[in-house]
């Protein structure tokens, strides 16, 4: 990732303003307007955390079988997670490295994250061709200058460092970031007990463009305290006085809440068509009787419950904007259904509702978070995620801030016959 200079003194502003915002839900308050509104401020961020933590992309039963590929851009990095023949999954820069044209994009293009198939990933500027874990197999009229055997030995495509955590595929441009086990540790035996990783997808809705702030999104996924207005009629399955939050670390990676259900064979947007599916085997009487809501991150926000699970891959562009990719997973069972596809369809219509009233609450914020009377805020004990994700920001924040600082008070190099 390029890395623009950044304004220390605006950073350091910001951040002090951060700290004075933390403490208990009863005490906590927003963070300052800057950190969702200046473009400055989103420089600082990608560098404090987007190029320091695990970036959730994908799950592996996007690309099934092998040959399967699909092609994302994550923090302006153009990305291919493909399984090859061995049914391997692999994570690997798309950027042909020939001449640096994309894989896929410019000549070939696809929608971002649509399964695509083929033996070879192939670059459509000048042909080269790639295997699926990148070694580079094929390079036309090459042979004249440089023999490929010996283009073989420097010219495949790059691998990004990747982890699978219970089927999730995880990237990290930070070769010292601590295992995802480590630090979704609190996670592991929940996503067991719903057989994440044999979940298949039966659904994907892509959002580019929308029009706010990423920590905006985690804000609203984990605090019930909107839903009772915001999405009157649509979300009384659980109401949010059966919300129970837990305690959090902010060195982890993980924010999360459950919320119970009113009543038997509950189903967070009450769809009667839903419950005709078999549920997730597996799950333990609590599971069954209450949704999990959890922010992996910085890029997930996940929603399991009896039937089936949402995972919302976020990819952040700007201060004020960013892409989504809401994918909905169910247990094979379900998909063997015959009424599966309508099934499918007729839930996804019914979130496009619940999406689409978020969407409002949350364009609003962003051009309220302008305000020069935006205000510091107080939480409502139904709104004890957000402290926690502030905690989870601020210590990312300070190291990132301390990291700069040594970065800009290190002398620059002396130029080449250069005298003291």
């Amino acid at each position: 990732m390029n890395k623009p200079t950044i304004d220390l003194r605006h950073v350091r502003d910001v951040v002090a303003v951060a700290e004075a915002s933390l403490g208990p839900v009863e005490k906590a308050g927003i963070l300052p307007g800057e950190a969702y509104t200046s473009p400055g401020f989103w420089e600082f961020e990608k560098q404090a955390i987007f190029a320091k933590e695990w970036l959730c992309i994908a799950h592996v039963n996007e690309i099934p079988n092998p040959g399967d590929y699909i092609q994302l851009t994550v923090m302006e990095e153009p990305v291919i997670v493909a399984r090859d023949e061995a049914g391997e999954v692999h994570a690997l820069s798309a950027v042909c490295q020939h001449r640096g044209h994309p894989i896929v994009g410019g000549v070939k293009d696809a929608p971002p994250g649509k399964c695509l198939n083929a033996r070879r990933l192939v670059c459509p500027y000048h042909t080269w061709a790639y295997g699926m874990d990148g070694t580079l197999q094929g390079a036309p009229s090459m042979e004249e200058t440089v023999p490929l055997e010996e283009l073989r030995k420097n010219n495949s495509l790059p691998r990004i460092r990747m982890e699978i955590f219970h089927g999730l595929v995880f990237i990290s441009f930070d070769a010292d970031v601590p295992p995802v086990a480590q630090k979704l540790g609190k996670l592991d035996d929940e996503f067991r007990g719903y057989g994440l990783a044999e979940l298949v997808p039966g659904s994907t809705f892509v959002q580019q463009g929308l029009e706010w702030n990423w920590k905006l999104h985690h804000e609203n996924a984990l605090e019930p305290y909107h839903t009772s207005y915001v999405h009157s009629g649509y979300h009384n399955a659980v109401p949010s006085n059966l919300t129970r939050f837990y305690p959090i670390d902010p060195q982890e990676g993980q924010v999360f809440r459950t919320t119970g259900f009113a009543g038997d064979d509950g189903d967070l947007f009450e769809i009667a068509n839903v419950r005709r599916l078999p549920s997730i085997p597996g799950l333990s009487e609590e599971q069954r009787g209450r949704v999990f809501f959890v922010s992996i991150l910085p890029c997930v926000v996940a929603v399991l419950e009896p039937t089936m699970v949402t995972i919302t891959f976020l990819s952040p562009t700007g201060a004020d904007r960013l892409d989504s990719r809401r994918v909905n997973l169910y247990p094979r069972a379900a998909a063997e259904v015959s009424e599966f596809p309508q099934i499918c369809g007729e839930h996804l219509e019914k979130v496009k509702v619940i999406v689409g009233q978020d969407a409002v609450t949350q364009m609003a914020l962003q051009r309220a978070y302008q305000s020069q009377f935006k205000p510091r805020g107080r939480f409502s004990h139904l709104e004890t995620a957000i402290s926690q994700l502030n905690d989870w920001m601020v210590c990312r924040y300070r190291d990132g801030l301390a990291r700069l600082e040594q970065a800009q008070a290190r002398p620059l190099p002396r130029e080449a016959g250069s005298h003291a």
